[in-house]
């Protein structure tokens, strides 16, 4: 688990980071504006365009520790919920079959000692 504990920092690393940059992003574009070497509607553009291609790179950050995660998970012998919930409904129709199967012979059985 320790290997997942390093990830699960990294990403809260990396979040906190983007959250920090965001804000220090704004101070900068409000400065910029109170100096006038930008207008509120710039300042205001210039921080959704880079808010959101922070957004995109969080999103692309987040889905190599996904795949990351899985590989570790992976090679540490653990199986992703997908499978767990096909084999069990493999599991339960096995189960339904040999059910239905024992009460057949029940019967054959039943109907042999009563003849």
């Amino acid at each position: 688990m320790k290997m997942l504990d390093v990830l699960k920092k990294t990403l809260a690393f990396g979040l906190g980071a983007a959250a920090f940059s965001a804000e220090k992003l704004k101070q900068l574009a409000d400065e910029m504006v109170s100096r006038g070497e930008m207008t509120s509607e710039e300042a205001r553009k210039f921080v959704e365009e880079m808010t959101k291609k922070a957004d995109e790179e969080k999103r692309t950050v987040q889905e190599w520790i996904r795949e990351q995660v899985s590989k570790v998970l992976q090679q540490a012998g653990a199986v992703d919920s997908a499978r767990v919930e096909a084999l069990e409904k493999r599991v339960a129709a096995i189960e339904e079959k040999l059910g239905t199967t024992q009460s057949e012979r029940q019967c054959e059985a039943e109907s042999q000692g009563d003849g």
